[in-house]
């Protein structure tokens, strides 16, 4: 038994008058529970296969295939020159359907053949290649006689919303106007033009913010005024949110972008607010945003209160209640690298101060410099706490690493030396060797690289508290 199809599959129109050639489209949809859709472009990537039923009877549709189509961009759709079927193949990877979204292929004036018999439909074949994944689905066009007095119309889309229009197409055989009603400054006629299926168009809406349906009737008039007529219901939803996505899911640096996608169905107007401070009107789908950043600068002067996790609401208006979607992201921790004096001189007094974060572009912190010897860095971080670490002379509780730096001694070797103030303990990493006591508060060590390297010292205070300090040695 053949899988079923990932997408939907419908033609339009589903109904067709024998003998005639019009142009049929082809609506490819992405369920509106379904998932993102990234079609593989290029030589072995996605497929669609259509089969019109070729020959000429009663159950065949054509009786040949050299009509042509129009396609989206990104996407090619000919006769295959290896069976009597059409092929749809994406041109490289950037086409797409979100939940909800579709694609649509025009099969140019398409020759229905001449035979037709009552309730016996004419069957598209359409073979699924996604992925690894095939299936099959069958769509019934019916065929009708063309040597009698009748009109056939539908609406596409068959759903709008607020202030969107639908296009009502109809074709008819036997008649000499078409009228269609109702429109509040009243009916409109149209003349019914050339040889059968006489093709017609027209834009319509519901101009109404409480009204969900309308009913539109299509009548076909003779010149004797015999008529006959079609109802076509047209329906106003509200908007619908089908996916709002990012490219990053659970924690993320503060420095890290992310992509924010999204597609709705009869939305109007949009908005994206963020308590990051973001605001955006009617944005397009697919944007980076930087949370991080966004919230150090919306929070400069107050950083004491920024949140740990960052929203993104996606507001759609339209139709009676607006619709909402929100994505949240958590922040990691910034940390500190270092915290030192740049400089010893031949006395060993030090001056010069540095500092580095784990992520470069953190505005949360602040330096105060008091004096000559003190000066204190507080890191502010995502979701209300702040971290202070210190530096000089001044402090004597503190754990602090003042100085960390290397020298070449050649052949490979380099010493790293250190200073530090208030600590018990010290560690060097990533060996992970303890500094004897003698040369915790001021020391070195000989290490031997072939490639640069890093080098973390830990120093931990008599209260428990630690700093580090890393250092990048380059050859």
């Amino acid at each position: 038994m053949a899988n079923t199809t990932i997408l939907e599959y419908s033609f339009l129109p589903n109904e067709v008058f024998i003998s005639t050639s019009v142009d049929i489209r082809m609506i490819i949809k992405n369920p509106q529970n379904g998932s993102l859709i990234k079609f593989k472009g290029g030589r072995d990537g996605d497929s669609i296969q259509v089969y019109f039923p070729l020959g000429k009877g009663a159950t065949d549709l054509v009786e040949n295939l050299d009509f042509k189509t129009r396609v989206p961009a990104g996407t090619t759709c000919e006769k295959s020159s290896f069976g009597d079927y059409y092929t749809l193949n994406f041109t490289n990877n950037t086409t797409k359907l979100q939940p909800g979204e579709q694609l649509e292929i025009i099969f140019l004036q398409v020759p229905v053949n001449s035979q037709y018999k009552d309730a016996t439909p004419a069957v598209i074949k359409i073979e699924e290649g996604i992925g690894e994944y095939d299936g099959d689905a069958f769509i019934n066009i019916a065929k009708k006689p063309n040597d009698t007095f009748e009109v056939i119309a539908w609406v596409s889309p068959s759903t709008i919303g607020l202030n969107q229009f639908a296009t009502l197409y109809w074709q008819s055989v036997g008649g000499t106007k078409v009228v269609i009603g109702p429109f509040k400054d009243g009916d409109k006629t149209f003349k019914v033009d050339g040889p059968p299926p006489s093709p017609g168009n027209f834009k319509i809406n519901i101009p109404s913010t409480t009204e969900s349906q309308r009913t539109y009737t299509l009548t076909l008039y003779t010149s004797d005024q015999q008529h006959t007529a079609v109802p076509v219901t047209l329906t106003q939803n509200p908007p619908l949110i089908t996916a709002f996505t990012s490219d990053k899911s659970g924690l993320i640096s503060v420095d890290d972008a992310m992509v924010l996608d999204w597609f709705y169905l009869w939305g109007g107007s949009s908005a994206i607010n963020s308590n990051s401070g973001l605001q955006l009107n009617n944005p397009r789908p697919e944007i980076t945003v930087n949370p991080g950043k966004d919230l150090a600068q919306f929070y400069k002067g107050n950083y004491e209160n920024m949140p740990s996790s960052i929203y993104y609401e996606l507001y759609v208006n339209g139709f009676q209640t607006p619709a909402k979607r929100r994505v949240e992201i958590g922040l990691l921790p910034v940390k500190l690298l270092y915290f030192k004096y740049t400089s010893q001189d031949a006395s060993g007094g030090l001056s010069g101060i540095d500092y580095q974060f784990d992520t470069p572009e953190w505005k949360g912190f602040k330096l105060d410099i008091e004096g000559n010897n003190l000066a204190t860095l507080t890191l502010y971080q995502p979701g209300s706490t702040k971290e202070v670490y210190y530096l000089g002379a001044d402090d004597t509780i503190h754990p602090q690493i003042q100085f960390f730096t290397y020298k070449s001694k050649g052949s490979g070797v380099y010493e790293l030396s250190w200073i530090t103030a208030n600590l018990d303990e010290l560690t060097l990493d990533p060996s992970g060797d303890d500094i004897p006591v003698a040369q915790i508060e001021s020391g070195t060590k000989d290490v031997s690289l072939t490639a640069s390297a890093t080098f973390t010292l830990k120093g931990t205070a008599k209260n428990g508290s630690i700093i580090t300090s890393q250092l990048h040695v380059i050859i």
